[in-house]
């Protein structure tokens, strides 16, 4: 088992490095191990790298956060710095650097594709064959939405077919040569992996990180949500919390806690559908650097209680975020909260007030003092959006999602407008501006000829 996890992290290093003539003319190792179990098939797709090295470039460039001068010019590589101050080029560290998102993302496409061929090549078959290649279509599925938010133009229907997405790769053929796929393409081979698997897969699981019918569930809600498909997004919501629905009452949490959510191994298990999640662009910059900022802290009024569970205050005033955090990093999976705010906001886009708001109260009972939650009311849409807008922004901080929600309410016409100072110079970045679809590192581009995103 440990030389076939071996020969595999072999494979990936080299993965993302296609069309490298110094690789692909190498000889095939005859003594490789080749995966041919469900047992060593599960070892891969089941691996700590699988569910923990998400894209962390989104949340670095959101407004939910920010660095101190003095801790941004400590930090080592200039990519990082690059990055914060949304610069148009080089915001990526070279891939044979640890934190390069796209590597992360494509060694993971890598092991579901060869654990889905595998399953075909030895003729694996039976419930918990097909329940693995349901996990494997899921996982695939996950890191190409994760990498849309990143790497493509938020989703225009208008332009979908024309807008660059992601490299699709259904094989893990390293002589196939790397072709961008529109937007389009990129989210339509989502949906298919998604709906395909669901049939496959159990209710429950092993563990929060393998994926269930909730967790396909869920992820069909997000990306309905950021395309604009309200419909579809309501009942893909409603039918993961069928499944899962619990939510963690913060009346039954200490604040005093160095971590106040429980479970804090898996980060919240009650609300928990889909593990993923990151460290903040690969571990060079660390949780402890990254400050709250005022509008994030400032929007959580009096009797809201994550204001003292999510956050802590710093020597110097500053506020740490601690609430869906552990030694891996940040969550960026699936949560009953996510959903039913999901839920909430579809309601309010198709203009049933009502249970728009009945969603919002069933999350917002739960975080709010008992002795002064009082249930809201939404008088029209415009107020119901801003509401839950809002919400969103509290209640998912520092989850990958920000980044996303600004890409795809600008393309609405929120006009929201990112503004910070760095050593004494401002730098903004406007709605809808081309760097939203952040650059490709620049080593993949030489390496593998594909195209850049414009500038």
């Amino acid at each position: 088992m440990k030389k076939t996890i071996i020969t595999i992290s072999i494979l990936l290093s080299s993965y993302l490095i296609i069309g490298c003539e110094d690789f692909l003319d190498e000889k095939a190792d005859k003594q490789l191990a080749v995966p041919n179990t469900i047992q060593d098939l599960k070892a891969l797709l089941y691996n700590d790298d699988m569910y923990s090295t998400y894209a962390s470039s989104g949340e670095i460039s959101s407004d939910d956060l920010y660095l101190t001068d003095e801790d941004l010019n400590s930090i080592y590589f200039e990519s990082d710095k690059r990055l914060y101050t949304w610069q148009p080029d080089f915001v990526s560290k070279d891939i044979s650097e640890q934190g390069n998102n796209w590597l992360d993302c494509y060694k993971a496409i890598y092991v579901c594709n060869s654990i889905l061929e595998s399953i075909d090549n030895f003729n694996l078959s039976g419930i918990e064959a097909n329940e693995l290649k349901g996990q494997a279509l899921v996982m695939r599925a996950a890191r190409y939405l994760d990498g849309l938010q990143i790497w493509a133009p938020v989703y225009n229907a208008t332009t979908a077919e024309s807008d660059m997405g992601m490299v699709i790769r259904l094989d893990p053929d390293l002589n196939i040569p790397s072709i961008r796929s529109s937007v389009k393409q990129t989210y339509d081979q989502i949906f298919n992996d998604i709906t395909t698997a669901i049939p496959l897969l159990s209710s429950t699981s092993a563990g929060p990180n393998i994926p269930t019918k909730a967790s396909a569930y869920g992820l069909l809600a997000r990306a309905y949500l950021i395309i604009g498909e309200y419909e579809k997004a309501l009942l893909m919501a409603k039918s993961a919390l069928e499944i899962k629905s619990a939510l963690i009452d913060f009346n039954t949490l200490n604040p005093e806690d160095d971590f106040p959510i429980r479970g804090t191994k898996f980060y919240a298990p009650e609300e928990l559908i889909f593990l993923t999640s990151t460290f903040p662009h690969g571990f060079n910059i660390s949780p402890e650097m990254l400050k709250v900022t005022p509008s994030l802290y400032n929007s959580f009024e009096e009797g809201d209680l994550r204001k003292s569970i999510y956050f802590k205050e710093n020597s110097d005033g500053t506020f740490l975020f601690r609430g869906y955090h552990n030694d891996w990093g940040f969550l960026t999976g699936i949560t009953t909260a996510e959903m039913h705010l999901i839920v909430s906001e579809c309601y309010a886009r198709l203009d049933d007030l009502e249970s728009s708001a009945g969603a919002y109260n069933t999350l917002a009972e739960k975080r709010w003092n008992a002795d002064i939650f009082t249930p809201i009311a939404f008088g029209n849409k415009t107020q119901a959006l801003n509401a839950i807008v809002k919400e969103r922004r509290r209640e998912l901080a520092f989850r990958g999602l920000r980044w996303t929600d600004i890409k795809r309410l600008n393309r609405d016409g929120w006009n929201i407008i990112q503004t910070r100072t760095v050593n004494g110079y401002e730098f903004n970045l406007p709605p809808n501006d081309k760097k939203y679809a952040i650059a490709l590192p620049e080593d993949i581009i030489a390496i593998s000829r594909i195209k850049q995103n414009p500038r």
